[in-house]
């Protein structure tokens, strides 16, 4: 009996039953078709093996106009620009104080450090960075302040603590200088959503009766929409801040309570 060659289309179809799909593919796993031929998909590679913090909730990838490849990484913390490489922190500034706004306390034996800031807008998780601060005499130095930290606990709308990369001992008694200055991040959002049943009682005007009127609502996580304009990444994040510096400047208006960035590639190290 002669050979017979068999002619298959291509993709797979399951909206028919086996006899009925002659001559096609019905099932498949870890497979693509190409040019009308099933072949092996070839997988994914990791891009960087720094963790993003926080839940990504958007990704863009795009070409600068000097022929960089950027992919950068909305999430719930942070946001990131990658070229290839680790990371880069690009997440927009939603205040700076002035020299000495925001003193430390220490309590010896523990690496909690108080920060006194008034009006300071934070949120439980949300990240500011210190600079200029004094050593508060001890263990807690200079080098050990000045970097970024997450804030731990909101203490009340003027101070929050945070956890210093070192132990106090009983030499910290000093408040950080007069030439502190602390520059917040945007609020970080939820990981997900969150909704509840609410109720508001009314009383009817005629006899007892009584109406209960049950109210959806729901918290939305953080979002990030990432946009490319001539060559430059433009993030709009809801309700994010609206104060921009470094790498950043303000797009120039806002609206329906979203806020818009851009992100400039640097021309110099920084």
């Amino acid at each position: 009996m002669p050979l017979q060659k068999l002619q298959f289309r291509p993709g797979i179809v399951r909206d028919t039953t086996d006899y009925t799909n002659e001559g096609g593919w019905r099932d498949g796993d870890k497979i693509r078709f190409r040019l009308g031929f099933p072949e092996t998909i070839g997988g994914w590679t990791k891009l960087t093996s720094t963790a993003l913090l926080g839940t990504c909730r958007d990704l863009h990838a795009w070409t600068s106009l000097t022929g960089t490849r950027f992919v950068s990484a909305g999430t719930s913390k942070k946001l990131y620009a990658i070229d290839g490489s680790d990371p880069a922190d690009i997440t927009p500034i939603r205040a700076t104080t002035g020299a000495g706004d925001a003193t430390f306390a220490a309590t010896s034996g523990s690496a909690t450090l108080t920060v006194s800031d008034t009006a300071h807008g934070c949120v439980l998780g949300d990240f500011v960075t210190f600079s200029s601060a004094a050593s508060l005499g001890g263990a807690i130095t200079a080098v050990v302040l000045n970097q970024e930290y997450e804030i731990t606990s909101i203490v009340n709308g003027n101070s929050y603590t945070i956890l210093a990369t070192a132990t106090a001992n009983g030499s910290d008694t000093g408040n950080g200088g007069s030439s502190t200055v602390a520059t917040y991040q945007i609020n970080i959002g939820l990981d997900s959503d969150a909704s509840g049943m609410g109720g508001v009682l009314d009383f009817g005007v005629v006899g007892l009766g009584v109406l209960l009127h049950l109210l959806l609502s729901r918290v939305r996580p953080c979002d990030f929409g990432l946009w490319i304009t001539l060559g430059r990444l433009l993030a709009n994040v809801r309700g994010g801040g609206s104060l921009l510096l470094g790498l950043f400047f303000r797009y120039g208006y806002t609206r329906r309570r979203y806020n818009y960035y851009k992100w400039k590639q640097p021309t110099s190290s920084c």
